[in-house]
């Protein structure tokens, strides 16, 4: 058995970028590669042939540079010809292209979501977070009807419901204050400040929180 290429350290200004590249790099992409390699470190080495041509990686090369790498791991792929070499670096661009099975992306994002993970780190950008981790639910045929103006009038009376049934129900308060987790210097000035409010509105908690905002607005 043929033995396995193995990762080796290059400098990078001995890569050469593949002239007919056909795969783009815009720079919002560079910057997530960038701060994904910040974060988690190199997951995934760049492949180049014997030349130092790139066939695989072109993008992780320019967040390296991005990030003032001198030296980064590679793969060196000596046992392919040049053909093989540039057949292998089109299968790399259409495998790596951008279809993706959207349902399983929404789970995961969706479980990743109640960690700690930052999902900025993980490629996507914002919009994308926004919509794979909303609960977008199944297409169902009863949404498509012909008089708009009553479908309107009825969704408005059930969201009207639908608001009133779930307000008293428990919510997390990071939901609400838009963070999860505060420094320690912080949480003593924020207990001082419930401290304060309880005194004020005469209530505890969450009331008295309510309560305080309600008088300012």
């Amino acid at each position: 058995m043929s033995d396995q290429p193995k990762i080796e350290l290059w400098d990078v200004d001995k890569l050469v970028p593949y002239a007919l590249n056909a795969k783009n790099h815009p720079e919002g992409e560079i910057e997530k590669l960038a701060n994904s390699i910040l974060t988690y470190g190199w997951t995934q080495p760049i492949v180049i042939w014997t030349n130092g041509e790139i066939i695989a990686g072109h993008g992780r090369r320019l967040a390296a540079i991005k990030l003032g790498r001198k030296r980064v791991p590679v793969i060196v792929r000596s046992d392919l010809t040049k053909d093989q070499a540039d057949a292998l670096r089109l299968a790399d661009n259409r495998v790596t292209g951008q279809s993706y099975d959207m349902a399983l992306i929404q789970d995961e994002l969706r479980r990743l979501a109640e960690t700690d993970i930052d999902l900025t780190t993980l490629g996507f950008d914002e919009k994308e977070l926004d919509f794979s981790t909303a609960d977008l639910g199944e297409i169902n045929d009863d949404f498509f009807v012909e008089n708009i103006g009553e479908a309107v009038e009825a969704q408005q009376q059930a969201n009207i419901q639908k608001t009133e049934e779930v307000d008293d129900t428990a919510a997390p308060v990071a939901d609400a204050l838009g963070f999860k987790r505060v420094s320690i210097s912080q949480s003593r000035i924020i207990r001082d400040f419930m401290s304060r409010i309880e005194d004020e509105t005469g209530q505890k908690g969450a009331d008295a929180f309510v309560a305080f905002i309600d008088q300012r607005t």
